[in-house]
């Protein structure tokens, strides 16, 4: 769990799972995801929890793995990288993928996207509201297929603009979103209420960590 603080717009965490808290802060960790190996660099004490991988990016990165079709051969946009570890993974399960996050935390996936012998060019600033005008990536003629998100059902704030960002790809592009996040608070599930609205949502059964839910939407 997250909380803002105004002064900065950083987000702290309150969760007192103390193994949890550990992961936060170690520096390096390494992650296998279908067979390849990820290194991937934290930076909690600059970049708050962009600079951290959470649990929901694991989950998915092994579902889409188990499940490689959905990434293979495809062209991927990730919204809200954060630390890039769900792209990477879908970089090496065969996908072309553009990890985007916020311009003051773009830096983190940009950092684990060169340790893992990415191009940076595989990644973009993009903020949740913005026109998709402003979507620019110097991947040449890139249109995603598919639309992914991990743990970024957060911040209440920002909930119309990650709505609008959504309708906005899936409605143009007609691609399916996969979101994994962990239900922590009633504005999450109001936030998937409000997304009927706009999409069919599917939840997807697995067996990776049961805290963790992920979701199929497609734009109606």
């Amino acid at each position: 769990a997250v909380v803002s603080t105004q002064s900065t717009g950083a987000l702290v965490p309150y969760d007192t799972n103390q193994h949890a808290l550990h992961e936060l802060h170690e520096r390096i960790r390494l992650f296998a995801i279908g067979g390849h190996n990820i290194k991937i660099e934290q930076s909690f004490s600059t970049n708050g929890v962009a600079g951290c991988v959470w649990r929901s990016a694991v989950v998915l990165a092994q579902y889409l793995a188990a499940n490689s079709h959905i990434v293979k051969d495809k062209s991927i946009l990730e919204l809200g990288a954060g630390t890039g570890l769900l792209g990477i993974a879908c970089h090496r399960l065969g996908g072309n993928v553009i990890s985007t996050d916020h311009e003051t935390a773009i830096n983190s996936t940009i950092r684990n996207l060169e340790l893992n012998h990415i191009s940076k060019d595989h990644c973009c600033s993009f903020n949740w509201g913005s026109n998709l005008e402003e979507f620019k990536t110097n991947i040449e003629k890139f249109t995603p297929d598919v639309l992914l998100g991990a743990d970024i059902v957060y911040v209440k704030d920002t909930f119309h603009l990650l709505l609008k960002t959504l309708i906005d790809f899936s409605s143009k592009y007609h691609c399916p979103v996969y979101l994994a996040c962990k239900i922590r608070y009633e504005k999450d599930e109001d936030f998937l209420k409000e997304t009927e609205q706009f999409f069919t949502i599917e939840q997807i059964d697995h067996t990776f960590d049961p805290e963790i839910k992920i979701y199929k939407l497609l734009f109606i």
